[in-house]
């Protein structure tokens, strides 16, 4: 079962000082979104969620 707890362990890579500060900015903020919708995903995935077809191939 997937868990989010190492999740909270993932942090933000360090850049080069040849980076421009502004693609650095963009790119964490990129994978700061990534992160946070992995994690909502996660949090909220559910037989629910999932269509007749998956769950009957699941359980045979």
């Amino acid at each position: 079962m997937a868990s989010i707890a190492g999740l909270a362990g993932i942090g933000l890579p360090s850049f080069s000082d040849q980076m421009p500060e502004a693609d650095a900015r963009a790119l964490k903020n990129y994978l700061y979104q990534l992160n946070e919708q992995l994690t909502y995903v996660l949090t909220n995935l559910s037989s629910e969620n999932m269509s007749e077809d998956y769950l009957s191939g699941k359980e045979s």
